[in-house]
């Protein structure tokens, strides 16, 4: 294997690793709001309008039987919505409810201090070309 591809495949072992350690995270930060990591994600895909499951599902890159999942646990708690989508009868959106609305508010100060904190190992623009190298692998791996 080329230098290439060997130093792409140790960048994935630590994505797989980081992934798991900022669900982690992000499962202790939102504890107290009952959430999970995954949950808090699919209230964040809709805190901008409503979206079908499978539209969540592309934005968060989950699974659509997951993001179903996550749907149907936080409905049940009463922090989205299931609405008619006027453009397709079949498929519903899903929405935040007031509830909803107000865990994302608790949770983003706990969110801000969490990342302000966190992102003081690394200077901005590393971290800028970090997102910046992880869009363009992305895009190259699954380009929709």
């Amino acid at each position: 294997m080329n230098e290439g591809g060997r130093r792409l495949t140790e960048l994935v072992d630590e994505v797989f690793r980081l992934a798991d350690a900022f669900a982690r995270a992000g499962d202790e930060l939102v504890a107290a709001e009952g959430l999970t990591s995954a949950r808090w994600l699919t209230l964040g895909a809709v805190a901008h309008g409503p979206l079908s499951v499978a539209a969540i599902a592309r934005r968060r890159g989950l699974r659509r039987q997951s993001a179903a999942e996550g749907v149907a646990a936080l409905e049940r708690a009463g922090l989205v919505e299931r609405i008619p989508d006027p453009a397709d009868a079949r498929a519903p959106l899903v929405r935040l409810t007031g509830a909803g609305r107000a865990a994302l508010e608790r949770i983003r100060p706990l969110r801000t201090e969490w990342a302000e904190r966190t992102a003081e190992v690394a200077a901005p623009s590393e971290l800028a070309a970090a997102a910046t190298l992880a869009r363009r692998l992305r895009d190259a791996i699954d380009p929709r």
